[in-house]
Protein backbone atom coordinates (compact mmCIF):
# COMPACT_ATOMS: atom_id res chain seq x y z
CA UNK A 1 0.00 0.00 0.00
CA UNK A 2 1.30 3.43 -0.91
CA UNK A 3 1.80 5.61 2.14
CA UNK A 4 0.65 9.27 1.89
CA UNK A 5 2.20 12.13 3.78
CA UNK A 6 0.12 14.67 5.70
CA UNK A 7 -0.28 17.11 2.81
CA UNK A 8 -1.36 14.35 0.46
CA UNK A 9 -3.98 13.18 2.95
CA UNK A 10 -5.35 16.70 3.32
CA UNK A 11 -5.46 17.10 -0.47
CA UNK A 12 -7.24 13.74 -0.88
CA UNK A 13 -9.77 14.66 1.82
CA UNK A 14 -10.44 18.03 0.19
CA UNK A 15 -10.88 16.40 -3.22
CA UNK A 16 -13.29 13.83 -1.76
CA UNK A 17 -15.25 16.60 -0.04
CA UNK A 18 -15.51 18.52 -3.31
CA UNK A 19 -16.77 15.39 -5.07
CA UNK A 20 -19.38 14.86 -2.35
CA UNK A 21 -20.61 18.46 -2.68
CA UNK A 22 -20.96 17.99 -6.42
CA UNK A 23 -22.78 14.71 -5.81
CA UNK A 24 -25.36 16.39 -3.56
CA UNK A 25 -25.77 19.23 -6.04
CA UNK A 26 -26.64 16.82 -8.86
CA UNK A 27 -30.15 15.54 -9.37
CA UNK A 28 -29.52 11.86 -9.97
CA UNK A 29 -31.30 8.62 -8.96
CA UNK A 30 -30.32 6.72 -5.82
CA UNK A 31 -28.41 4.01 -7.73
CA UNK A 32 -26.23 6.71 -9.30
CA UNK A 33 -25.62 8.26 -5.89
CA UNK A 34 -24.49 4.91 -4.45
CA UNK A 35 -22.21 4.31 -7.45
CA UNK A 36 -20.68 7.76 -6.95
CA UNK A 37 -20.14 7.08 -3.24
CA UNK A 38 -18.45 3.83 -4.12
CA UNK A 39 -15.98 5.70 -6.32
CA UNK A 40 -15.41 8.46 -3.76
CA UNK A 41 -15.33 6.47 -0.50
CA UNK A 42 -14.70 2.89 -1.63
CA UNK A 43 -17.82 1.39 -0.06
CA UNK A 44 -17.06 -2.21 -0.93
CA UNK A 45 -13.90 -2.07 1.16
CA UNK A 46 -15.99 -1.92 4.34
CA UNK A 47 -19.57 -2.73 3.31
CA UNK A 48 -21.06 -5.97 2.06
CA UNK A 49 -24.64 -4.72 1.63
CA UNK A 50 -26.67 -1.52 2.15
CA UNK A 51 -30.43 -1.24 2.52
CA UNK A 52 -31.88 2.26 2.52
CA UNK A 53 -35.43 2.67 3.80
CA UNK A 54 -37.12 5.96 3.06
CA UNK A 55 -40.10 6.86 5.21
CA UNK A 56 -43.15 8.82 4.18
CA UNK A 57 -43.69 9.53 7.88
CA UNK A 58 -42.95 7.76 11.15
CA UNK A 59 -45.49 5.04 10.42
CA UNK A 60 -45.41 4.50 6.66
CA UNK A 61 -42.78 3.33 4.20
CA UNK A 62 -42.18 5.46 1.09
CA UNK A 63 -39.59 3.36 -0.78
CA UNK A 64 -36.65 0.99 -0.25
CA UNK A 65 -33.28 0.68 -2.02
CA UNK A 66 -30.73 -2.11 -1.82
CA UNK A 67 -27.05 -2.21 -2.86
CA UNK A 68 -25.15 -3.83 -4.59
CA UNK A 69 -28.10 -5.90 -5.90
CA UNK A 70 -31.70 -4.84 -5.61
CA UNK A 71 -32.89 -8.12 -4.10
CA UNK A 72 -33.21 -7.84 -0.31
CA UNK A 73 -32.41 -10.72 2.02
CA UNK A 74 -35.09 -12.16 4.32
CA UNK A 75 -33.79 -10.00 7.17
CA UNK A 76 -33.72 -6.85 5.00
CA UNK A 77 -37.25 -7.50 3.75
CA UNK A 78 -38.45 -7.98 7.35
CA UNK A 79 -36.84 -4.72 8.48
CA UNK A 80 -38.47 -2.97 5.54
CA UNK A 81 -41.90 -4.19 6.69
CA UNK A 82 -41.12 -3.20 10.29
CA UNK A 83 -39.67 0.20 9.33
CA UNK A 84 -41.96 2.00 11.79
CA UNK A 85 -40.47 0.05 14.73
CA UNK A 86 -36.92 0.83 13.60
CA UNK A 87 -37.82 4.52 13.23
CA UNK A 88 -39.31 4.52 16.74
CA UNK A 89 -36.09 3.07 18.22
CA UNK A 90 -33.88 5.51 16.27
CA UNK A 91 -35.73 8.42 17.86
CA UNK A 92 -34.29 7.21 21.20
CA UNK A 93 -30.71 6.44 20.15
CA UNK A 94 -28.35 7.54 17.32
CA UNK A 95 -27.29 4.04 16.15
CA UNK A 96 -28.67 0.51 16.42
CA UNK A 97 -25.79 -1.92 16.95
CA UNK A 98 -25.85 -5.66 16.00
CA UNK A 99 -26.84 -6.97 19.43
CA UNK A 100 -29.63 -4.38 19.67
CA UNK A 101 -30.77 -5.33 16.17
CA UNK A 102 -30.95 -9.01 17.20
CA UNK A 103 -33.13 -8.08 20.17
CA UNK A 104 -35.37 -5.87 17.97
CA UNK A 105 -35.79 -8.66 15.42
CA UNK A 106 -36.66 -11.19 18.08
CA UNK A 107 -39.20 -8.87 19.73
CA UNK A 108 -40.77 -8.18 16.34
CA UNK A 109 -41.31 -11.89 15.59
CA UNK A 110 -38.43 -12.52 13.19
CA UNK A 111 -37.46 -16.24 13.13
CA UNK A 112 -34.80 -16.31 10.41
CA UNK A 113 -31.03 -16.17 10.55
CA UNK A 114 -29.75 -12.90 11.99
CA UNK A 115 -26.98 -11.16 10.05
CA UNK A 116 -24.86 -8.65 11.94
CA UNK A 117 -25.62 -5.11 10.80
CA UNK A 118 -25.56 -1.49 11.91
CA UNK A 119 -28.56 0.81 11.47
CA UNK A 120 -28.01 4.55 11.11
CA UNK A 121 -30.76 7.18 10.91
CA UNK A 122 -31.05 9.25 7.74
CA UNK A 123 -31.34 12.63 9.35
CA UNK A 124 -30.96 16.19 8.22
CA UNK A 125 -31.51 19.27 10.38
CA UNK A 126 -33.31 17.16 13.01
CA UNK A 127 -35.76 15.51 10.62
CA UNK A 128 -35.78 11.71 10.21
CA UNK A 129 -36.16 10.73 6.55
CA UNK A 130 -35.56 7.01 7.05
CA UNK A 131 -32.66 4.74 7.97
CA UNK A 132 -29.80 2.79 6.40
CA UNK A 133 -28.93 -0.80 7.32
CA UNK A 134 -25.24 -1.55 6.73
CA UNK A 135 -23.78 -5.08 6.73
CA UNK A 136 -19.99 -4.79 7.22
CA UNK A 137 -17.43 -6.88 5.39
CA UNK A 138 -15.48 -7.85 8.51
CA UNK A 139 -16.43 -8.63 12.08
CA UNK A 140 -17.25 -5.64 14.21
CA UNK A 141 -14.46 -6.50 16.65
CA UNK A 142 -11.94 -5.95 13.83
CA UNK A 143 -13.16 -2.44 13.00
CA UNK A 144 -11.02 0.58 13.53
CA UNK A 145 -12.31 4.05 14.42
CA UNK A 146 -11.68 5.13 10.82
CA UNK A 147 -14.15 2.47 9.64
CA UNK A 148 -16.86 3.83 11.95
CA UNK A 149 -16.06 7.36 10.81
CA UNK A 150 -16.56 6.29 7.20
CA UNK A 151 -19.95 4.77 8.07
CA UNK A 152 -20.97 7.98 9.80
CA UNK A 153 -19.96 9.93 6.71
CA UNK A 154 -21.96 7.59 4.45
CA UNK A 155 -25.05 7.89 6.68
CA UNK A 156 -24.70 11.71 6.77
CA UNK A 157 -24.34 11.93 2.98
CA UNK A 158 -27.35 9.68 2.40
CA UNK A 159 -29.35 11.72 4.94
CA UNK A 160 -28.52 14.92 3.05
CA UNK A 161 -29.36 13.21 -0.25
CA UNK A 162 -32.83 12.16 0.93
CA UNK A 163 -33.44 15.53 2.55
CA UNK A 164 -32.76 17.13 -0.83
CA UNK A 165 -34.87 14.51 -2.59
CA UNK A 166 -37.73 15.07 -0.16
CA UNK A 167 -37.50 18.87 -0.52
CA UNK A 168 -37.47 18.55 -4.31
CA UNK A 169 -40.51 16.28 -4.29
CA UNK A 170 -42.35 18.53 -1.83
CA UNK A 171 -41.59 21.55 -4.00
CA UNK A 172 -42.73 19.68 -7.10
CA UNK A 173 -45.91 18.58 -5.30
CA UNK A 174 -46.59 22.10 -4.05
CA UNK A 175 -45.95 23.51 -7.51
CA UNK A 176 -48.33 20.93 -8.97
CA UNK A 177 -51.00 21.78 -6.38
CA UNK A 178 -50.53 25.55 -6.82
CA UNK A 179 -50.59 25.21 -10.60
CA UNK A 180 -53.73 23.09 -10.38
CA UNK A 181 -55.39 25.67 -8.14
CA UNK A 182 -54.32 28.61 -10.33
CA UNK A 183 -55.38 26.81 -13.51
CA UNK A 184 -58.78 26.16 -11.95
CA UNK A 185 -59.38 29.80 -11.06
CA UNK A 186 -61.72 31.95 -13.10
CA UNK A 187 -59.20 34.79 -12.92
CA UNK A 188 -56.81 35.30 -15.82
CA UNK A 189 -53.24 35.19 -14.47
CA UNK A 190 -49.91 35.67 -16.18
CA UNK A 191 -46.36 36.65 -15.21
CA UNK A 192 -43.81 38.45 -17.38
CA UNK A 193 -40.16 39.49 -17.23
CA UNK A 194 -40.14 43.25 -16.58
CA UNK A 195 -37.16 43.79 -18.92
CA UNK A 196 -37.86 41.49 -21.88
CA UNK A 197 -41.69 41.34 -21.63
CA UNK A 198 -41.44 37.56 -22.10
CA UNK A 199 -44.20 35.47 -20.56
CA UNK A 200 -42.89 33.30 -17.71
CA UNK A 201 -46.20 31.75 -16.68
CA UNK A 202 -49.85 31.82 -17.74
CA UNK A 203 -52.72 29.90 -16.17
CA UNK A 204 -55.01 27.69 -18.23
CA UNK A 205 -58.00 30.01 -17.90
CA UNK A 206 -56.12 32.79 -19.67
CA UNK A 207 -54.69 30.41 -22.29
CA UNK A 208 -58.22 29.29 -23.12
CA UNK A 209 -59.56 32.86 -23.18
CA UNK A 210 -56.90 34.00 -25.66
CA UNK A 211 -56.73 30.66 -27.55
CA UNK A 212 -53.04 30.13 -26.71
CA UNK A 213 -51.26 26.78 -26.34
CA UNK A 214 -47.67 27.54 -25.30
CA UNK A 215 -47.25 31.27 -24.60
CA UNK A 216 -44.30 30.88 -22.22
CA UNK A 217 -41.14 32.52 -23.55
CA UNK A 218 -43.00 34.77 -26.00
CA UNK A 219 -43.49 38.55 -25.89
CA UNK A 220 -46.70 39.45 -24.04
CA UNK A 221 -47.84 42.41 -26.17
CA UNK A 222 -47.37 40.40 -29.37
CA UNK A 223 -49.68 37.65 -28.11
CA UNK A 224 -52.20 39.54 -26.00
CA UNK A 225 -52.82 42.69 -28.08
CA UNK A 226 -53.76 43.44 -31.66
CA UNK A 227 -51.34 45.24 -34.04
CA UNK A 228 -48.84 46.28 -31.36
CA UNK A 229 -45.24 47.12 -32.33
CA UNK A 230 -43.88 47.80 -28.84
CA UNK A 231 -44.77 47.53 -25.15
CA UNK A 232 -48.31 48.81 -24.55
CA UNK A 233 -48.42 52.50 -23.65
CA UNK A 234 -50.88 51.65 -20.87
CA UNK A 235 -48.64 48.95 -19.36
CA UNK A 236 -48.37 49.65 -15.58
CA UNK A 237 -44.84 48.23 -15.11
CA UNK A 238 -43.15 51.65 -15.20
CA UNK A 239 -45.57 52.99 -12.57
CA UNK A 240 -44.98 49.96 -10.38
CA UNK A 241 -41.19 50.40 -10.60
CA UNK A 242 -41.52 54.07 -9.59
CA UNK A 243 -43.86 53.30 -6.69
CA UNK A 244 -42.48 54.63 -3.39
CA UNK A 245 -43.79 51.65 -1.45
CA UNK A 246 -43.30 47.93 -2.21
CA UNK A 247 -46.20 45.58 -2.89
CA UNK A 248 -48.13 48.32 -4.64
CA UNK A 249 -51.13 47.11 -6.67
CA UNK A 250 -52.42 49.09 -9.64
CA UNK A 251 -56.11 48.55 -10.40
CA UNK A 252 -57.32 49.51 -13.85
CA UNK A 253 -59.88 48.61 -16.50
CA UNK A 254 -59.00 47.51 -20.02
CA UNK A 255 -60.87 46.86 -23.24
CA UNK A 256 -58.57 44.31 -24.85
CA UNK A 257 -57.82 44.95 -28.51
CA UNK A 258 -57.52 41.24 -29.35
CA UNK A 259 -60.56 39.72 -27.63
CA UNK A 260 -62.73 42.84 -27.46
CA UNK A 261 -63.56 41.89 -23.87
CA UNK A 262 -63.47 44.20 -20.84
CA UNK A 263 -61.08 43.21 -18.03
CA UNK A 264 -60.68 44.44 -14.47
CA UNK A 265 -56.88 44.26 -13.99
CA UNK A 266 -54.77 44.09 -10.82
CA UNK A 267 -51.02 44.49 -11.45
CA UNK A 268 -48.12 44.11 -9.03
CA UNK A 269 -44.43 43.17 -8.84
CA UNK A 270 -43.41 39.93 -7.14
CA UNK A 271 -40.17 38.03 -6.55
CA UNK A 272 -39.62 35.13 -8.96
CA UNK A 273 -37.93 31.77 -8.17
CA UNK A 274 -34.51 33.09 -9.17
CA UNK A 275 -34.87 36.16 -6.95
CA UNK A 276 -35.61 38.57 -9.79
CA UNK A 277 -38.51 41.03 -9.84
CA UNK A 278 -41.33 40.08 -12.24
CA UNK A 279 -44.70 41.50 -13.29
CA UNK A 280 -47.88 39.73 -12.16
CA UNK A 281 -51.27 40.56 -13.66
CA UNK A 282 -54.54 39.12 -12.36
CA UNK A 283 -57.61 39.94 -14.43
CA UNK A 284 -61.33 39.36 -14.23
CA UNK A 285 -63.49 39.37 -17.35
CA UNK A 286 -66.24 41.87 -16.50
CA UNK A 287 -67.75 42.19 -19.98
CA UNK A 288 -71.00 40.44 -19.13
CA UNK A 289 -71.34 42.01 -15.69
CA UNK A 290 -70.84 45.49 -17.17
CA UNK A 291 -73.53 44.74 -19.75
CA UNK A 292 -75.89 43.49 -17.05
CA UNK A 293 -75.15 46.60 -14.98
CA UNK A 294 -75.73 48.86 -17.97
CA UNK A 295 -78.97 47.10 -18.86
CA UNK A 296 -80.17 47.38 -15.27
CA UNK A 297 -79.19 51.03 -14.81
CA UNK A 298 -79.71 52.60 -18.23
CA UNK A 299 -82.87 53.09 -20.25
CA UNK A 300 -82.69 51.14 -23.50
CA UNK A 301 -84.23 53.86 -25.72
CA UNK A 302 -82.57 57.01 -24.40
CA UNK A 303 -79.43 55.62 -22.72
CA UNK A 304 -80.27 57.74 -19.70
CA UNK A 305 -80.37 56.32 -16.18
CA UNK A 306 -83.42 54.30 -15.25
CA UNK A 307 -85.92 55.49 -12.63
CA UNK A 308 -84.48 53.21 -9.95
CA UNK A 309 -80.83 54.07 -10.64
CA UNK A 310 -81.58 57.79 -10.86
CA UNK A 311 -83.52 57.86 -7.60
CA UNK A 312 -80.69 56.02 -5.83
CA UNK A 313 -78.24 58.69 -7.00
CA UNK A 314 -80.66 61.43 -5.94
CA UNK A 315 -80.92 59.88 -2.46
CA UNK A 316 -77.10 59.80 -2.21
CA UNK A 317 -76.92 63.41 -3.40
CA UNK A 318 -79.35 64.51 -0.67
CA UNK A 319 -77.19 62.82 1.98
CA UNK A 320 -73.99 64.33 0.55
CA UNK A 321 -75.61 67.76 0.31
CA UNK A 322 -76.46 67.70 4.00
CA UNK A 323 -72.96 66.63 5.03
CA UNK A 324 -71.20 69.03 2.61
CA UNK A 325 -73.65 71.93 3.10
CA UNK A 326 -74.18 72.20 -0.65
CA UNK A 327 -77.25 72.85 -2.79
CA UNK A 328 -78.53 71.42 -6.06
CA UNK A 329 -81.41 72.09 -8.45
CA UNK A 330 -83.91 69.47 -9.54
CA UNK A 331 -85.62 69.83 -12.93
CA UNK A 332 -88.55 67.70 -14.05
CA UNK A 333 -89.55 68.03 -17.70
CA UNK A 334 -92.35 66.51 -19.75
CA UNK A 335 -92.14 66.17 -23.55
CA UNK A 336 -94.80 68.20 -25.32
CA UNK A 337 -97.14 66.75 -27.97
CA UNK A 338 -95.75 63.18 -27.72
CA UNK A 339 -99.21 61.63 -28.00
CA UNK A 340 -100.21 63.62 -31.13
CA UNK A 341 -96.87 62.69 -32.74
CA UNK A 342 -97.41 59.00 -31.92
CA UNK A 343 -101.02 59.15 -33.21
CA UNK A 344 -100.19 61.09 -36.37
CA UNK A 345 -96.74 59.81 -37.39
CA UNK A 346 -96.41 56.52 -35.52
CA UNK A 347 -94.58 55.39 -32.40
CA UNK A 348 -91.23 55.13 -34.17
CA UNK A 349 -91.38 58.87 -34.83
CA UNK A 350 -92.41 59.37 -31.21
CA UNK A 351 -89.30 57.45 -30.15
CA UNK A 352 -87.18 59.67 -32.39
CA UNK A 353 -88.68 62.72 -30.70
CA UNK A 354 -87.74 61.38 -27.24
CA UNK A 355 -84.22 60.46 -28.39
CA UNK A 356 -83.70 63.86 -30.06
CA UNK A 357 -84.63 65.76 -26.91
CA UNK A 358 -82.54 63.54 -24.60
CA UNK A 359 -79.49 63.80 -26.85
CA UNK A 360 -79.75 67.60 -26.93
CA UNK A 361 -80.22 67.78 -23.14
CA UNK A 362 -77.14 65.60 -22.51
CA UNK A 363 -74.96 67.93 -24.58
CA UNK A 364 -75.60 70.73 -22.06
CA UNK A 365 -75.03 68.76 -18.85
CA UNK A 366 -71.93 68.80 -16.65
CA UNK A 367 -70.00 65.71 -15.63
CA UNK A 368 -71.55 65.62 -12.16
CA UNK A 369 -75.15 66.32 -13.26
CA UNK A 370 -77.68 63.47 -13.08
CA UNK A 371 -80.17 62.70 -15.83
CA UNK A 372 -82.76 59.89 -15.63
CA UNK A 373 -86.07 58.79 -17.11
CA UNK A 374 -88.84 58.96 -14.53
CA UNK A 375 -91.64 57.60 -16.72
CA UNK A 376 -92.61 57.40 -20.39
CA UNK A 377 -92.23 61.09 -21.32
CA UNK A 378 -91.07 62.53 -17.98
CA UNK A 379 -87.42 63.06 -17.12
CA UNK A 380 -85.43 64.36 -14.16
CA UNK A 381 -82.25 66.46 -14.36
CA UNK A 382 -80.22 67.20 -11.24
CA UNK A 383 -78.02 70.26 -11.79
CA UNK A 384 -75.12 70.29 -9.33
CA UNK A 385 -72.86 72.90 -10.91
CA UNK A 386 -75.16 75.89 -11.69
CA UNK A 387 -77.23 78.42 -9.72
CA UNK A 388 -80.95 78.67 -10.44
CA UNK A 389 -80.72 81.52 -12.97
CA UNK A 390 -78.03 79.70 -14.97
CA UNK A 391 -80.16 76.57 -15.05
CA UNK A 392 -83.05 78.52 -16.54
CA UNK A 393 -80.70 79.92 -19.19
CA UNK A 394 -79.41 76.42 -20.01
CA UNK A 395 -82.94 75.08 -20.42
CA UNK A 396 -83.90 77.98 -22.71
CA UNK A 397 -80.80 77.30 -24.83
CA UNK A 398 -81.83 73.64 -25.13
CA UNK A 399 -85.36 74.61 -26.22
CA UNK A 400 -84.01 77.12 -28.73
CA UNK A 401 -81.63 74.56 -30.24
CA UNK A 402 -84.49 72.06 -30.57
CA UNK A 403 -86.63 74.67 -32.31
CA UNK A 404 -83.86 75.69 -34.72
CA UNK A 405 -83.03 72.06 -35.52
CA UNK A 406 -86.67 71.29 -36.26
CA UNK A 407 -86.85 74.30 -38.58
CA UNK A 408 -83.67 73.30 -40.44
CA UNK A 409 -84.80 69.71 -40.86
CA UNK A 410 -88.36 70.67 -41.76
CA UNK A 411 -90.03 68.63 -39.05
CA UNK A 412 -93.85 68.79 -39.09
CA UNK A 413 -93.81 69.30 -35.32
CA UNK A 414 -91.69 71.24 -32.86
CA UNK A 415 -89.68 69.21 -30.30
CA UNK A 416 -90.11 70.89 -26.93
CA UNK A 417 -90.82 70.23 -23.31
CA UNK A 418 -92.26 71.96 -20.28
CA UNK A 419 -90.37 71.89 -17.01
CA UNK A 420 -90.42 72.74 -13.35
CA UNK A 421 -87.49 73.65 -11.10
CA UNK A 422 -86.90 73.22 -7.40
CA UNK A 423 -83.78 74.26 -5.51
CA UNK A 424 -82.80 71.97 -2.67
CA UNK A 425 -80.87 73.47 0.24
CA UNK A 426 -79.34 71.36 3.02
CA UNK A 427 -81.24 73.32 5.66
CA UNK A 428 -84.64 72.54 4.09
CA UNK A 429 -84.77 68.92 5.34
CA UNK A 430 -86.89 67.80 2.38
CA UNK A 431 -87.06 64.11 1.55
CA UNK A 432 -86.68 62.81 -1.99
CA UNK A 433 -90.46 62.38 -2.23
CA UNK A 434 -90.94 66.01 -1.13
CA UNK A 435 -88.49 67.22 -3.80
CA UNK A 436 -90.21 65.26 -6.58
CA UNK A 437 -93.66 66.42 -5.47
CA UNK A 438 -92.57 70.09 -5.43
CA UNK A 439 -90.85 69.94 -8.82
CA UNK A 440 -93.87 68.08 -10.24
CA UNK A 441 -96.17 70.89 -9.12
CA UNK A 442 -93.86 73.48 -10.71
CA UNK A 443 -93.77 71.55 -13.97
CA UNK A 444 -97.54 71.26 -14.23
CA UNK A 445 -97.98 74.95 -13.59
CA UNK A 446 -95.92 75.45 -16.74
CA UNK A 447 -97.76 72.62 -18.46
CA UNK A 448 -101.13 74.33 -17.89
CA UNK A 449 -99.71 77.58 -19.19
CA UNK A 450 -98.36 75.75 -22.22
CA UNK A 451 -101.73 74.19 -23.10
CA UNK A 452 -103.55 77.50 -22.60
CA UNK A 453 -100.97 79.19 -24.83
CA UNK A 454 -101.40 76.49 -27.49
CA UNK A 455 -105.20 76.88 -27.41
CA UNK A 456 -104.85 80.63 -27.72
CA UNK A 457 -102.53 80.20 -30.70
CA UNK A 458 -104.97 77.77 -32.30
CA UNK A 459 -107.88 80.17 -31.73
CA UNK A 460 -105.91 83.07 -33.20
CA UNK A 461 -105.09 81.05 -36.30
CA UNK A 462 -108.71 80.02 -36.76
CA UNK A 463 -109.85 83.60 -36.30
CA UNK A 464 -107.45 84.87 -38.92
CA UNK A 465 -108.68 82.18 -41.26
CA UNK A 466 -112.30 83.25 -40.64
CA UNK A 467 -113.29 79.83 -39.32
CA UNK A 468 -113.81 80.71 -35.67
CA UNK A 469 -117.29 80.17 -34.20
CA UNK A 470 -117.54 83.27 -31.97
CA UNK A 471 -120.31 81.81 -29.81
CA UNK A 472 -118.54 78.60 -29.03
CA UNK A 473 -115.18 78.01 -27.33
CA UNK A 474 -113.56 74.96 -28.92
CA UNK A 475 -111.22 72.77 -26.93
CA UNK A 476 -109.99 69.19 -26.75
CA UNK A 477 -111.17 67.70 -23.49
CA UNK A 478 -108.25 65.28 -23.09
CA UNK A 479 -105.57 68.00 -23.30
CA UNK A 480 -107.50 70.41 -21.11
CA UNK A 481 -108.01 67.72 -18.50
CA UNK A 482 -104.29 66.88 -18.57
CA UNK A 483 -103.48 70.56 -18.12
CA UNK A 484 -105.58 71.13 -15.00
CA UNK A 485 -105.30 67.80 -13.21
CA UNK A 486 -102.35 65.69 -12.20
CA UNK A 487 -101.79 63.07 -9.48
CA UNK A 488 -98.88 63.89 -7.21
CA UNK A 489 -95.95 61.47 -7.15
Amino acid sequence: MIQMDGNAKVFAAQEALQQIKQLLAENQPFSGTIDSLEKILGLTEVIKHISVIRLQNEHHLAEAFHYPDNTPSTQQAFLTRKSHLVAKKLKLQPVIYPHELSQLLAESGYSGTVTAALIYPLQFEGHLYGFVTIEPVKELQQWQQADFNKLNIIASILGAYFAKKNAFEQTALQQKVYTSIINGMNNLIYITDIHTNKILFMNQTMKDSFALEAPEGKICWKLLQQNMSQRCTFCPISKLLRAPTPNKVIHWEEVNSKTGRVYDNFDSLITWFDGSLVHLQQSVDITDSKKFFHDACFDELTNTLTRRAGKELLANLIADSQSNNSSFITCMFDINSLKPVNDTYGHSEGDKLIIRICKTVKSYLGSSDIFFRLSGDEFIIIFTEHPLQNVKEVLQKILLELKNTASKEGLPYEPSFTYGLFEYKPTSEYTMKDILNHVDEKMYEQKRAYHIHMRQQEAALQQRAGRLNKTKFSYQAQYLYDAITRDLI
